[in-house]
């Protein structure tokens, strides 16, 4: 918060009145609401004083070790999330500024804002998400440093920096001794709170298929880099037969057959997905079936007008999918 914020609140926190604070600096009552309309800020003299009246320390009163709460974070990314990605660049600067030893803030901003990159289909994140990483993976707390290094290994790698990917990774703690929502989802249930624990239970079905198909996935480019086609085609199935039995969305199913066409460079296969792909997108979400009831309904409107502009483009774009666009064909598909 800027200094003008934090004075009122400290000064109602203590019950002084402004008349109260002048008198006891020395200063006048209108110069204290001008501190705290942020007109104009107190003499510097005067903060050591101030200080000590509001109860707090320099620190305090000027914001440097200020921290949000994990709902105040929540609460700004949502705010972040609905801004069209140029404003939401610069109030995420502003925010990260007032609180610049956040780290919980810092993270989840440079998360949220190379989400909303990827969604755009729009290149990777740029110097300050970076540093944000950076400044998140120094923190104290164990958890968000060790998510930002984990998202800082990954940009290494694709930055062909596998010395500091491997730095990054002797840091980070192999699998943890315990896994804690499913401790949360124990303990829901014996509290007799289904709600909840369908919920954790759910989620945590929903990440293991994910990571399972991720899992697939990399076998597959594993597969094309040592020239085995056959390979390639057998784990697509099993990848396909996977996103079937758990009910994936169907924009996922023909993004797996595009992964395994442009693998092969096979045009046909290739241009089949693409066609499945669009017509998934245009479609729109379907809710996934009775595995996953107890999990929040997502707005398919919204989901669908963030994420169909980043795959246009990926497509008319990207290096890998070249092979089909040399095929007019391609364009015809595209325009529907």
């Amino acid at each position: 918060m800027k200094i003008g914020h934090i004075i009122r609140a400290k000064r109602r926190a203590k019950g002084l009145t402004q008349e109260q604070v002048a008198a006891a600096l020395g200063v006048s009552a209108p110069a204290v609401s001008k501190w705290e309309g942020n007109l104009s800020f107190p003499d510097i003299t005067l903060l050591p004083r101030l200080a000590r009246l509001l109860g707090t320390d320099l620190n305090g009163l000027m914001a440097f070790q200020e921290e949000l709460s994990r709902q105040e974070v929540g609460e700004f990314l949502n705010r972040l999330a609905a801004l069209p990605l140029d404003q939401a660049l610069s109030l995420a600067r502003e925010k990260v500024g007032e609180y610049p030893n956040c780290a919980l803030l810092a993270l989840n901003v440079a998360l949220t804002l190379e989400g909303m990159l990827a969604l755009k289909g729009e290149a990777g994140p740029d110097g300050w998400i970076l540093s944000l990483y950076e400044r998140a993976a120094a923190s104290e707390d164990r958890e968000v440093a060790d998510q930002a290094k984990a998202m800082l290994f990954s940009r290494r790698l694709e930055a062909g920096e596998d010395t500091q990917a491997e730095e990054l990774l002797a840091a980070l703690p192999r699998q943890p001794l315990f896994q804690r929502e499913r401790m949360e989802a124990r303990l829901a249930l014996a509290r007799g709170d289904w709600q909840r624990a369908g919920m954790l239970l759910e989620s945590q079905l929903s990440r293991q298929v994910s990571l399972a198909q991720d899992t697939l996935l990399s076998l597959m480019d594993l597969a094309a880099k040592e020239g085995q086609p056959r390979r390639i085609s057998s784990l697509a199935d099993r990848a396909l037969a996977l996103a079937e039995h758990f009910d994936q969305w169907e924009y996922e199913k023909w993004a797996i057959r595009l992964q395994a066409a442009c693998l092969t460079q096979d045009v046909e296969e290739g241009l089949a997905a693409v066609k499945g792909l669009l017509a998934a997108l245009e479609g729109g979400w379907k809710p996934m079936g009775d595995l996953y009831a107890h999990l929040p309904p997502k707005d398919p409107g919204e989901l669908l007008a963030r994420l169909g502009p980043g795959v246009r483009r990926e497509l008319t774009e990207g290096e890998e999918y070249a092979f089909l666009r040399e095929d007019g064909r391609f364009w015809e598909v595209m325009e529907g």
